[in-house]
């Protein structure tokens, strides 16, 4: 026997008339399902598309939150971003930084700051 003839004894395929048509329920989860897609393709778009934070503009941010605050703990807090940045504090402001009698002049620390966000943004 050929595969020809072999075809040609099977029996049509039988499909239940409720599954051979599209119906309302179909529609509603084909939709379902493109909603679906398109919320997860949005989401993933918009965090791939989302703007990054300059660091210069964070340094600036970060000076402005800190011109609040009583001299030393500005010292501080300037030191410490000058750290994250990958800085070094100027030769005036190590005394500074440690002996609490001294009139600091935060200026030339904001100054340090900026230079290495901007180092830090090339």
């Amino acid at each position: 026997m050929t595969p020809d003839e072999l075809v040609s004894r099977l029996a049509p395929v039988r499909v239940p008339a409720d599954f051979a048509r599209f119906g309302g329920q179909d529609a509603c989860v084909a939709l379902a399902l493109g909603l679906l897609a398109g919320a997860i393709l949005s989401a993933l778009w918009r965090a791939v598309t989302a703007p990054r934070a300059r660091p210069l503009d964070e340094a600036r941010a970060a000076i402005a939150a800190l011109a609040g605050l009583p001299p030393q703990e500005r010292l501080a807090g300037l030191a410490l971003l000058l750290r994250d940045l990958g800085g070094t504090a100027p030769p005036s402001m190590r005394q500074a930084l440690y002996d609490p009698g001294t009139a600091p002049d935060p200026a030339s620390l904001e100054a340090a700051v900026i230079a290495a966000a901007r180092r830090a943004e090339r």
